[in-house]
């Protein structure tokens, strides 16, 4: 797969370096591939809740230049035809001037078939933690580039490649648990892989095709989206970008912009080698005035069934938002306490796979005007997770067994957030203000995030963030006593943990993290 993505990235640069400069000005489909819409791709004809959410489809009319820019025989003439009658040289040569004219209009017009872009990202973090030395804290540089080719040989029909490289300048990283978690290992080096490989169409101007691997996200809600199906990683609500690769699908969306419907069939071909092990997936979008209604529904073999709605609306100066999702038969693992280390006390494993899981968000989020043109943005969202855990003690086993998942982990979170976007004279300047929490185990982290324009193309961006309260997930540590000698995890679902436990762990709680980055898009 490495050696496939790795090709196809070549000849992305290749294809960047041979290609003709495009000429300057801002393009705004950059928003739409880097941005925060949910998919990299025009609105199509449907419904308003369609073009607010972005959705991706061609325009229904056909490609009028064809006709045109060539004539029967495929050429292009300027010349009469034989049974018209002669014109004098003066009225020849106004045509020939016409005819001039027009054609470097159309060749202007098609020669817009084949986009070229990309995105470079460079960014270095610091995370300093409770206890120990600041100079001898880890420094990360997890930096990117996207490269993409964008063809549209008729209005209605368009391929879209994107390629990835991620690079870090340092030699290892630690690989946090997410927001902070605890360091689960390094990585560190040079990836490629294949972000995006799609082309869409639509039959008849009715159904809307797009087949390849393809960026989606479901869902209404600002921080947990449990509704999200069909991506197999969870999104990073606090990253700047969204960096989750796209999803092998064959999506057919069918919109009834009379009704304000909006119809989705999915077939998820993610990961299947064998025809049975494709996946599948029905959403319904429904506008009724300014509210927008889904329901979604998912499944896969030896996978759980999943259920899902949501709906966002205003209600005087607010703006209000739920998501609620079940799922049923999910095999994995679950654990439950007593856990203790000294004397040493292991968890015992449960399943869940009969029962009914639920998981909802609701939020809101209002806008307060402080002058003609600015306004501040105050938001608030409480998540109910049915598979998260109330006892912190199962977190270190959660870690070393890998059901260690952010934002997932507890049954109870809250988050409020602030944002202004070109406050007063700083046009060009986005402030974040974020705080999210586990009600279960009183941790919190704060992240306020300012963003801004320097150049046309070029953003920078900073970030801090502290970790506080108890410790748990988003202010994680640890202090484990070495295994006493008599211990013994052989014929256990822990006995590979007893290697790492034979002598003892302790990780510091995070303190502060620290960033900067540099986004150029072309």
């Amino acid at each position: 797969m490495i050696r496939v993505a790795g090709s196809v990235f070549a000849a992305l640069v290749f294809g960047l370096l041979a290609a003709p400069a495009i000429a300057e000005g801002q393009d705004p489909r950059d928003a739409l591939f880097f941005g925060d819409e949910e998919e990299a791709a025009p609105a199509s004809p449907g419904s308003k809740a369609t073009a607010a959410k972005q959705r991706d489809q061609t325009a229904e009319s056909g490609d009028p230049r064809d006709d045109l820019f060539f004539g029967d025989d495929g050429t292009i003439s300027t010349s009469a035809p034989a049974d018209q009658p002669v014109t004098t040289e003066e009225e020849r040569e106004e045509g020939r001037l016409l005819a001039s004219d027009e054609i470097e209009r159309r060749l202007g017009v098609r020669d817009n078939q084949l986009d070229i872009g990309g995105l470079l990202y460079l960014r270095m973090g610091y995370g300093a933690a409770s206890e120990g030395i600041p100079e001898t804290f880890p420094v990360n540089s997890p930096n990117l580039l996207d490269l993409y080719l964008d063809a549209r040989p008729t209005d209605r029909l368009r391929a879209f490649v994107r390629g990835r490289v991620t690079h870090s300048f340092a030699a290892e990283e630690p690989a946090l648990g997410g927001f902070g978690g605890a360091p689960l290992g390094t990585q560190g080096g040079t990836q490629v892989a294949l972000d995006q490989l799609w082309l869409k169409f639509d039959v008849d101007h009715r159904l809307y095709v797009t087949a390849g691997r393809q960026p989606i996200r479901w869902g209404a809600s600002r921080f947990w989206n449990p509704t999200d199906f069909l991506n197999v990683q969870r999104r990073d609500p606090l990253a700047v970008l969204d960096e989750r690769l796209g999803v092998s699908l064959l999506k057919l969306h069918l919109p009834l912009e009379a009704s304000g419907w909006n119809f989705y069939a999915i077939a998820n071909l993610e990961n299947a080698t064998l025809l049975n092990e494709i996946g599948g997936a029905l959403r319904a979008e429904k506008l009724i005035g300014s509210t927008e209604i889904t329901v979604s529904a998912g499944a896969r073999r030896d996978q759980p069934l999943l259920l899902g709605a949501d709906i966002s609306f205003p209600a005087g100066p607010f703006d209000l938002r739920a998501e609620v999702a079940v799922s049923h038969g999910d095999d994995r693992t679950f654990f439950r306490g007593p856990v203790g280390w000294d004397p040493l006390r292991i968890p015992t494993t449960f399943s869940r796979e009969d029962e009914w899981i639920p998981q909802a968000v609701v939020g809101a989020e209002v806008s307060i005007a402080y002058s003609e043109e600015d306004s501040l943005n105050l938001g608030t969202e409480y998540f109910y997770n049915g598979a998260g855990y109330d006892d912190t003690d199962l977190y270190p086993f959660l870690i070393f067994t890998g059901d260690f998942t952010p934002l997932y982990l507890g049954r109870h979170y809250a988050a409020v957030y602030a944002s202004a976007i070109g406050p007063g004279s700083w046009n060009d300047t986005t402030l974040i203000a974020s705080v999210l929490g586990n009600l279960n185990d009183g941790s919190f982290l704060s992240r306020f995030d300012w963003r801004v324009r320097i150049l046309t193309y070029l953003d920078f961006n900073a970030f801090v963030a502290w970790h506080f309260g108890s410790e748990g997930e988003f202010h994680f540590g640890l202090d484990l006593p070495p295994l006493a000698a008599d211990a013994d995890l052989a014929g256990t679902p822990y006995a590979p943990l007893q290697p790492f436990l034979q002598d003892g762990l302790r990780l510091v709680p995070p303190l502060l993290d620290l960033g900067v980055g540099l986004s150029l898009r072309f």
